[in-house]
């Protein structure tokens, strides 16, 4: 039976979506590891839940959220989208001994880790901790069943190109565990001024 404290807050995280054409384009990758030669068993993320975590907030108290949101659409309102750049296959915590394959963005001009840090900061006024990794710009693809060696499958030539990805917009996710999985659901999305 949850807590008391769980039952006053959300789990959540703050997250980048990306253009629909960005999107289409990272999925279409997925696919072509997933029906590859050397593919493991692994659990692949939908289209509908791809996005790059800015920060994750665990359980935010119900009552932070509308106060976090509205210092998100300050950050967002009125402002051109990040630039993310390409992305490249890789896997974490390594591409010989990987558990999860993501598609890592460049971040050429450094947007993405400064909004990281710029939510964090918002997020820190509200109690939650302090991010202590370093920021990885990242889409994940698949969570991996098993540690697995991922050198030959990762090809680079399936990334696709030296197309940029571009971001349409910031959302706080309430993120609901369930049977079949995580469920995101939209607490506040915030459109960037040149999204189209």
């Amino acid at each position: 039976m949850p807590s008391s404290d769980e039952d006053d807050s959300v789990r959540a995280f703050v997250a980048l979506d990306l253009d629909a054409v960005s999107l289409r384009r990272v999925a279409r990758v997925a696919d072509r590891l997933r029906m590859g030669s050397g593919a493991p068993s692994a659990t692949w993320t939908p289209s509908t839940k791809m996005h790059v975590t800015l920060k994750f907030m665990g359980h935010l108290s119900v009552d932070a959220v509308a106060p976090i949101g509205k210092a998100l659409g300050r950050l967002v309102a009125g402002k051109k989208a990040p630039r993310p750049g390409t992305f490249r296959l890789d896997a974490f915590p390594s591409v010989e001994d990987a558990k999860i394959v993501v598609a890592e963005l460049g971040d050429p001009f450094g947007d993405l880790g400064k909004l990281a840090a710029a939510v964090d900061k918002i997020a820190s006024k509200h109690g939650v901790a302090d991010e202590t990794r370093p920021f990885r710009p990242h889409v994940t693809l698949a969570r991996l069943k098993r540690p697995y060696d991922t050198r030959r499958w990762l090809r680079p030539e399936l990334a696709g190109g030296k197309d940029e990805c571009k971001v349409a917009a910031m959302t706080l996710y309430r993120s609901e565990l369930g049977a079949e999985g995580s469920t995101y659901v939209p607490l506040g999305r915030f459109e960037y001024a040149d999204a189209t």
